[in-house]
């Protein structure tokens, strides 16, 4: 679920296409130079003497008693290999290449942009671990091939709305979803991604209008499980449930999969579906300053909140309206662009809930581990606008590595809603073949219009601002009455307006 910036054009800048052992210690193996090395530096364990520096062409560049351990440069073409059958000839010794290291995300250009990554402070939940091992299923409108930014780490994937094997991103929400989790980093292009190193399993079930239903979505749901993936995320939903999907969600969870989702955009006071399912990780979106975004649907079924962005303010001031930035793909159509929504929200969850698998967490426990730590933001503990807070990655898995149990979530008694949509500035325009009628109400509720002799006709969306065209006779009076039902059901009533 997202509110989308002008598509590939909100930044037309951008476009474009990380004590000393003893001489009966063993020799180690097994570090024959392969992969990235420091040509002719060597780590070698044990203080040689000066006689052997000589023998072997060493020159020693460091050495660290605590360590045990000292760093030595050699002659041109001399191998690790060779170093250690010399070495092994008068005394066993551990001896490796030294291999370079950078610091994660420094080179992506476009990183000082992602706000919502120094939010969560991504950079010092990397010093756990990057994602390496797990799959994350990302069941969305697919994920784009041409970026330059793509994911490292990408299985082949599946389309429901197709019906074949190649889930090409036709409408660039998948792959910015993928991006927020996943995004290629460190690699100087774009920007970086909550969990690099995951696995993504992109399987498309909305088309190019981000349009599916509800069975594709359940199918798609026990394919990632059965594939062996770890967590899901769904940045989709509606205001309505399915027993298929609940189904669905329920055969993956018995497989040990963490499944976050999305609690929908209509600034409703409960949370949709699917993230409302027993189970699912529910998050809301939050802004720039931290404070709950004003379309973030909330309830008792919220968990979380993280950064969704606010496409309306420019708080951090750096010239762009403050919402999600990634990769953007649509078919052969590449770019960056910032996006807003618990869409936008729910990959930051879903790349932190990888973190901590890979890190060693139980799947029933990382949603203690995210709401046990998270940032309290509203009123003291748990509310329904912020559930129990801004998700604090780095908090969740100090307290993973710690062995803390993190406690049991339970869901809060909700509090009773009994009070009715208020209706306000109803209004019809006929023509001689159609008829419209709209008007709004003071919270997210459903639409009908109850025609006298005609019947009621409705729209199922929870939304503060109503509107449908119907049908009409030509020279006919209809008489109708507007009627407003929120999400606790509550139906609220305006009298009977005449059309002509």
């Amino acid at each position: 679920m997202s509110f989308r910036a002008s598509l590939l054009v909100a930044l037309p800048v951008l476009l474009a296409t990380g004590c000393a052992p003893t001489v009966s210690d063993p020799v180690e193996v097994g570090f024959d130079g392969a992969g990235d090395v420091i040509e002719g530096e060597f780590s070698i364990q044990n203080h040689l003497t000066d006689r052997e520096l000589d023998e072997l062409g060493l020159i020693e560049l460091a050495w660290n008693d605590n360590l045990g351990w000292g760093l030595y440069l050699a002659e041109d073409g001399v191998a690790a290999s060779a170093l250690d059958r010399a070495l092994a000839q008068g005394r066993t010794v551990g001896i490796e290449p030294n291999r370079p290291r950078a610091a994660l995300a420094v080179n992506d250009p476009y990183r000082s942009l992602q706000w919502d990554m120094t939010a969560l402070d991504v950079e010092g939940a990397w010093t756990y671990g990057t994602g390496r091992g797990v799959t994350v299923a990302v069941i969305d409108t697919g994920l784009g091939k041409v970026g330059e930014d793509r994911p490292a780490n990408v299985l082949t994937g599946k389309d429901w709305v197709d019906g074949d094997s190649d889930p090409t991103d036709q409408n660039g929400h998948g792959t910015h979803v993928s991006g927020t989790i996943a995004q290629k980093t460190n690699n100087g292009k774009g920007c970086i991604g909550v969990a690099p190193d995951v696995t993504l399993l992109p399987l498309r079930v909305l088309d190019a209008d981000g349009s599916g239903d509800a069975y594709a979505i359940a199918e798609a749901i026990t394919y990632a499980a059965d594939q062996g993936a770890k967590v899901i995320n769904l940045s989709l939903g509606s205001a309505y449930g399915t027993n298929v999907e609940r189904d669905a969600i329920r055969y993956a969870q018995g497989k040990g999969v963490v499944i976050v989702a999305a609690s929908g955009n209509e600034s409703a006071t409960s949370v949709g579906y699917p993230a409302t399912y027993d189970g699912v990780i529910a998050v809301g979106a939050t802004r720039y300053d931290g404070a709950v975004a004003a379309y973030s649907n909330g309830g008792s079924t919220l968990d979380v909140v993280a950064p969704g962005g606010d496409m309306g303010v420019d708080q951090n001031h750096d010239g762009y309206g403050d919402g999600i930035l990634q990769e953007v793909v649509i078919g052969t159509q590449k770019g960056y662009d910032f996006y807003e929504g618990t869409s936008m929200a729910s990959p930051h969850v879903a790349g932190v809930a990888a973190l901590l698998v890979s890190a060693g967490a139980r799947p029933q426990d990382v949603l203690g581990l995210l709401t046990s730590t998270a940032k309290d933001i509203g009123p003291t503990g748990f509310d329904n606008r912020a559930g129990y807070g801004l998700i604090q990655p780095v908090k969740a898995l100090q307290k993973l590595r710690s062995g803390a149990t993190p406690p049991a979530t339970t869901t809060p008694t909700p509090t009773a809603d009994t009070v009715a949509p208020t209706i306000a500035d109803v209004w019809a325009q006929q023509s001689s073949t159609s008829l419209t009628i709209g008007w709004t109400t003071n919270e997210a509720s459903t639409t009908y219009v109850a025609f006298e002799g005609y019947g009621t006709y409705g729209d199922a969306s929870l939304v503060t601002e109503h509107e449908i065209r119907f049908t009409v006779q030509s020279n006919t009076t209809y008489n109708f009455t507007v009627v407003s039902k929120d999400a606790a059901g509550n139906e609220g009533r305006d009298g009977v307006y005449r059309s002509r």
